[in-house]
């Protein structure tokens, strides 16, 4: 690890010639980039984890460093370094932070034009189901690919083609996903990636707004996956009310790899703003259940984010994804507010009303330090998962220390 930071301590000197500066060559191009990335530690501590009597205790070091040039014609470009190593564990690790690992992270060219953009090669993706997962991790999550969109948040067409992928306990790429890492998921062969296209539109009324969005997502030789959603929002109404629907569906491909998938969900979520900080949400997520021979009764496979993360699900633990927790009604109830300038927290309690008949409670925190101190951060979540069949909770705490530049 020490060759580890001394690279990344030589490009963060290197940051000092990212000022303002005219580019008029390629030359400027280069000397006036700039480097950005984290150094993180990471300590997770598990308790009866996953309900598998088994206790889990790893803390891990390392980040990742990316230098960024200037833009040229509208051509910028970025490469990267990344890596964690292993500084303690208990009797059991736990597995995305047990590796040591090395290698290239982030690495692509992109051109932008006014609100056209393109990039290609290994980057951060924040699609539904192929996001960053890596946000309270060590390392990032990358994708290998190429994306295209026109637009901003809101009102947009996306086109992305993923040929790879990069998990944050590895440290290189492959046409694996996560299935493959589940030993129960049936699952081992290669793909040769996905494809995307989404299209987002949002209306400003007077004292309203409607946005909406539509994804299409094609899993190579493993399914179809198609996500919609819809928010209104009320500026003018006290509390400040937004009201959210969504549905997902999901199908499998003519190789159907997985079997047959037929995965239906539907969900709505409420979020006010009781005070000018409080923040409180309320989501629902119905998961229609399928005994016809359907993959998991009917839920969704997600190949990027399965294991990992619930991504657009209203109503989801933390712990844990809603998708990989069998077909049936999910309910979150989640209430976030800063206290004071430095401190934002939170707390978040959900029901999965499924064969799994699971409570999860959990509370979380950040603390952002300022002064000579400035991009320092600490974090903590945790939490306790509950299951009507297994006498022993779940408890989980995750303490993480990183400095963002």
């Amino acid at each position: 690890m020490k060759v580890t930071f001394a690279i990344l301590g030589g490009l963060l000197s290197a940051s000092a010639f990212a000022n303002d500066c005219a580019v008029s060559n390629v030359a400027d191009m280069l000397t006036c980039g700039k480097v950005e990335g984290s150094l993180r530690i990471n300590s997770y501590s598990l308790n009866n984890a996953y309900f598998a009597s088994t206790s889990q205790d790893t803390t891990t070091a390392g980040g990742y460093a990316t230098y960024k040039t200037a833009p040229f014609y509208g051509v910028t470009a970025g490469v990267g370094i990344e890596g964690q190593r292993r500084l303690a564990q208990g009797a059991h690790n736990v597995s995305e932070l047990s590796q040591h690992t090395f290698g290239l992270g982030e690495a692509y060219i992109n051109w932008m034009h006014d609100l056209f953009s393109i990039t290609a090669g290994n980057q951060k993706l924040n699609l539904p189901f192929v996001g960053d997962y890596s946000i309270y991790r060590v390392q990032p999550w990358l994708y290998q690919g190429v994306d295209a969109k026109y637009g901003d948040t809101d009102n947009f067409v996306r086109l992305t083609k993923v040929n790879k992928y990069k998990s944050y306990g590895d440290d290189d790429f492959s046409k694996s996903n996560r299935l493959n890492d589940d030993p129960y998921s049936g699952y081992s062969s290669r793909t040769d990636g996905l494809t995307a296209l989404g299209l987002g539109k949002k209306f400003d009324l007077p004292n309203q707004y409607i946005k909406g969005q539509f994804w299409v997502e094609h899993y190579s030789d493993l399914l179809n996956l198609y996500y919609g959603e819809v928010n209104i929002g009320f500026k003018q109404t006290p509390w400040q009310p937004e009201i959210s629907l969504q549905s997902i569906y999901g199908t499998d491909t003519q190789d159907a790899k997985l079997g047959n998938i037929n995965s239906k969900s539907f969900g709505a979520q409420v979020k006010v703003k009781p005070t000018p900080t409080l923040t409180w949400r309320v989501g629902y997520d119905h998961v229609v259940k399928d005994t016809n021979s359907a993959w998991l009764e009917g839920s969704l496979p997600t190949p990027y984010a399965h294991n990992t993360s619930s991504d657009p699900y209203f109503a989801q633990p933390f712990f844990t994804s809603t998708q990989d927790l069998g077909a049936g009604n999910f309910y979150t109830t989640e209430v976030t507010s800063p206290l004071g300038e430095h401190l934002f927290a939170g707390s978040r309690l959900t029901y999965a009303d499924t064969n799994k008949d699971m409570y999860e409670l959990m509370f979380y925190g950040f603390y952002n330090f300022s002064g000579r101190f400035k991009g320092l951060s600490l974090s903590e979540f945790v939490g306790a998962q509950k299951q009507q069949s297994n006498g022993h909770p779940f408890l989980q705490n995750r303490l993480a220390l990183s400095y963002n530049f």
